[in-house]
């Protein structure tokens, strides 16, 4: 089966990247010129490998003809992007891709979704100030058109909903991250009182879901939505003292001394029965993903 993965620079879909090619899958990943590519260096050789800035998309599917759509790519707003750029990535992007894909017999469209968009009421109101809110008005308005090309039957459309995934190599800046070099550098760490309800998962157990999904294609036309998560809640107090805990740091952590996030959910966890009945499992808890998350961090010197 031939793959076409975007996002495979990126901390997910790198990951993906590596076990598609030990499974065996062909790959396509589309990136960008601008890309940096240092997470999959040692995989380039293995895959075919195109840029979406500087190739036209329907070329790029007329000449590979992938099976199947492996879509990571997103821009989450961070920094000095406005509305317009994330609007461009997450949904206009997704678009084109899903255009090309459909006119070209590509058969499934696996989507990477995201748990904030549980802030959208289901008739697509918005009731309150959102979190990340070009990001996730964007991604919620990509599903509402994979939704609709799977109901004309041009691609079956699947979006994997990701709660808040943890790994190795993950990008500088980023919440574990930050967490987890305070706790090798000994410092103090102010935070909020840590008391939001969140759904953390290792990036393997993830990954496993991805694989699982394309284990089960002929079960999955139309359109479906699965959430991704351990199905059970933390606080995020309770993570990062248990962070702390993993590497024995002796970290000073001051909870509560800086305010929350007025407008992120106070509460998010996954219902992963759908992923169940198909047959996945998170297979490695928590302790277990930070545990090998510190050693691979430590080993290759990126804390």
């Amino acid at each position: 089966m031939k793959i076409l993965l975007t996002g495979a620079t990126g901390f997910l879909g790198s990951k993906i990247l590596r076990r598609l090619l030990q499974e065996k899958y062909q790959v396509v990943v589309l990136k960008r010129s601008t890309s940096d590519n240092k997470r999959i260096v040692k995989y380039l050789s293995d895959c075919s490998v195109y840029d979406a800035d500087t190739q036209f998309i329907e070329e790029i599917f007329a000449a590979e003809r992938p099976q199947v759509v492996i879509h990571c790519a997103a821009a989450y707003g961070r920094g000095d992007s406005n509305p317009s750029q994330v609007v461009d990535t997450n949904l206009m992007f997704g678009i084109k891709l899903l255009e090309a894909a459909s006119h070209h017999g590509c058969e499934w469209f696996v989507n990477t979704g995201s748990y904030s968009t549980k802030q959208i009421e289901e008739n697509g109101r918005v009731e309150k100030k959102i979190y990340m809110a070009d990001y996730t008005l964007s991604k919620q308005q990509f599903i509402c058109w994979g939704q609709e090309f799977a109901a004309l039957k041009r691609i079956h459309f699947i979006t994997l909903n990701l709660e808040h995934i943890f790994g190795e190599d993950d990008d500088e800046g980023k919440f574990v991250h930050l967490v987890e070099r305070n706790c090798m550098q000994q410092q103090v760490m102010e935070l909020s009182d840590g008391m939001q309800l969140r759904d953390y998962i290792y990036s393997e157990n993830v990954v496993d879901a991805y694989l699982c999904v394309l284990a089960h294609l002929e079960e999955l036309k139309g359109f479906h939505v699965f959430e991704v998560g351990m199905g059970e809640p933390i606080t995020l107090k309770e993570f990062v003292l248990l962070m702390k805990e993993v590497s024995s740091s002796p970290i000073d952590l001051r909870f509560g001394v800086r305010p929350r996030n007025s407008c992120e959910p106070e509460c998010s966890v996954a219902d992963i029965k759908g992923l169940r009945d198909l047959g996945w499992q998170p297979y490695l808890s928590r302790r277990e993903g930070i545990q090998r998350m510190f050693q691979k961090d430590r080993r290759e010197g990126r804390i």
